[in-house]
């Protein structure tokens, strides 16, 4: 038991010991909070008016302000009660009722305490919704699926513990996504596919594939005068950091981050395919095998090229909206730059996809070789 499992709860441990020492290694380097203010659960205890109506535009929508009591549930003040102001707006709209619970921001300013209805508890959702994803996981992938949940906690620990509070000390970002990259993809395919030569030609093809796509967006994006300050924030951060920010290379990072799991998933089809046409029969040339492979490959290209350009195409569907809304002519749209930075992102990412299969079947000819054992039984039937 403690040998099949014990790769993972190594990983498990190792995340987590990630987890709770990056906190402590980012102080040193993460922005000092010029506002003091905290973040509590409050629980709506009587609303005193309610001056609202339905939004002319979206109805469904409460519009105005509110008045009420509220009940802090934690923090230095539990059990207070405080009276808020609640501007209702289409962007920040935390309609309340009596009883509810939400997330109350209380700061303290030159001219006193402020209390703000923040957000509404969403978290509760979240968690049920993250409960009800690991119990089906776990069901239907057994040994598998917990060592799928490993990996995801692994590559939350490598982005949110290493990857970003590395950028943040002004580290450079590049090498920093391709080694991190890199131990992800290692330890994604030992655990999912347990270290044998199929796994390691799929993290070979894997790294070529992502960071070929890395490669792609930077020298397309830096040819369309992109960089990382156009992405989703990019200028905002900027402000954060206490040293410059390599922002430059922000691109490479996104699209290396983006695009691997698409990619991971076509290497390690390639190779198992290269492999069961081995196994299956052996008098196949390496030439043959690579040329199956590739075909099976082109199946898998078109709907996995797709996948990833429809993902980007529903996070920016709002723009396109706008675009389409406007009836902006292609010399407008084309040339603005989050829609150049969401299409290079998509055909980078694609790019990398579409490399991977040669790439994997390449590295397959030399890396995954016929079992002596294998040969010989097939030669006997």
């Amino acid at each position: 038991m403690i040998r099949d499992y014990g790769f993972a709860v190594f990983i498990a441990l190792l995340s987590t010991l990630i987890f709770i020492f990056s906190p402590k290694w980012g102080d040193d380097f993460r922005p000092g909070q010029t506002l003091k203010q905290e973040f509590v659960e409050a629980k709506v205890v009587e609303v005193i008016a309610n001056h609202i109506q339905p939004d002319a535009r979206v109805p469904s929508i409460m519009t105005g302000k509110q008045v009420f009591t509220a009940e802090i549930l934690e923090g230095n003040e539990a059990g207070k009660r405080v009276k808020v102001d609640n501007p209702l707006s289409r962007q920040h709209n935390v309609y309340v009722h009596q009883g509810d619970t939400f997330i109350m921001m209380i700061r303290d300013t030159p001219s006193g305490t402020v209390y703000w209805a923040y957000n509404h508890k969403r978290s509760t959702a979240i968690y049920w919704m993250c409960a009800a994803f690991m119990v089906l996981l776990l069901s239907f992938g057994k040994k598998e699926g917990l060592n799928s949940v490993v990996s995801l906690y692994f590559t939350a620990a490598l982005i949110i513990g290493v990857l970003i509070p590395s950028i943040f000390a002004g580290w450079n970002p590049v090498l920093v996504t391709i080694v991190l990259m890199g131990i992800k993809i290692v330890v994604n395919f030992i655990l999912v596919s347990g270290y044998n030569r199929k796994s390691i030609c799929a993290m070979g093809g894997t790294l070529l594939g992502v960071v070929a796509a890395g490669i792609m967006a930077q020298a397309f994006g830096e040819m369309a005068h992109l960089s990382g300050i156009y992405l989703d924030k990019g200028e905002d951060v900027i402000y954060l950091a206490e040293q410059p920010i390599p922002i430059r290379w922000l691109l490479f990072v996104a699209i290396m981050v983006s695009a691997l799991g698409a990619v991971m998933d076509v290497a390690i089809s390639i190779a198992s395919a290269y492999n069961e046409l081995q196994i299956t029969d052996p008098k196949l040339s390496p030439k043959q095998l690579m040329i199956a492979s590739m075909n099976i490959g082109r199946d898998i290209m078109g709907t996995m090229t797709n996948t990833l350009i429809l993902a980007f195409a529903g996070s920016s569907l709002t723009t396109i909206m706008m675009v389409w809304g406007f009836d902006m002519p292609a010399a407008q749209f084309m040339n603005m730059p989050v829609i150049a930075v969401s299409i290079v992102h998509a055909l980078a990412g694609s790019v990398g996809i579409v490399l991977t299969i040669p790439l994997t079947a390449w590295l397959a000819h030399y890396v995954i070789k016929p079992d002596p054992q294998t040969v010989l039984e097939h030669q006997a039937s």
